[in-house]
């Protein structure tokens, strides 16, 4: 799992996050025995996966890249990327045509937002596969706005005991946030997809049901 607090992380050498607690918890549903291992990036996790030297990785947004070593579970949670910039430009307007044209942005290296920015035509500049980094870009203006999802730069702001009041956030896509699993391990246990796919149901139809009315 990479790095990428809220959802997977690290504390005093113990495995957190609300996306790691939600994987652990269908895992016991399925009785099914893991290791994890933290990996800096998304990058690191996909070299792993190709080289089969893991299984699987979590959480993750779905890519063409991806899919050609792994496949995706149904959805575990729901991410929303975001526009991050200064409070103080108040020129730049992620929804408009100008924006696209003149801004320069970024976010993490080997992301699929990095990816997905690319795809889109916005002014990608180099981004750092260190998402803390990313953030410094920002704060030291070297690029105008970043993407990322608004629980993670909150929660590094908060580590960081940055301000969230100076800049000014705005949700650009909710994409699905799930499992991949290495198609090496499916080719092995051809049921482990649609088994973890039915334990992914009915974790959220756990979590439906303590929600309080």
């Amino acid at each position: 799992m990479p790095d990428y607090p809220p959802y997977t992380y690290q504390e005093s050498g113990h495995n957190k996050g609300i996306g790691y607690e939600a994987v652990a918890t269908i895992m016991a549903d399925l009785e099914q025995p893991f290791s994890v291992q933290l990996v800096p990036h998304f990058g690191r996790a996909i070299v792993d996966l190709q080289q089969d030297t893991v299984d699987g990785f979590f959480l993750a947004t779905e890519s063409n890249e991806r899919n050609k070593n792994a496949e995706f579970s149904e959805p575990v949670l729901m991410i929303q990327w975001t526009w991050v910039w200064l409070k103080q430009r108040t020129d730049l307007l992620p929804r408009s045509a100008n924006f696209k044209l003149k801004a320069q942005v970024s976010a993490q290296t080997n992301s699929n937002a990095f990816r997905w920015l690319k795809e889109h035509h916005y002014q990608v500049t180099a981004g750092t596969t260190d998402i803390r980094g990313l953030l410094n870009l920002l704060k030291f203006k070297r690029v105008d706005a970043i993407l990322l999802p608004e629980l993670t730069i909150k929660t590094l702001m908060a580590e960081q005991d940055i301000d969230t009041a100076l800049f000014s956030f705005q949700q650009e896509i909710t994409l699905p946030f799930a499992i991949y699993i290495n198609k090496t391990y499916l080719n092995n246990h051809p049921q482990f997809m649609q088994q973890l796919n039915a334990a992914i149901r009915r974790y959220h139809a756990q979590v439906h049901n303590e929600q309080p009315l």
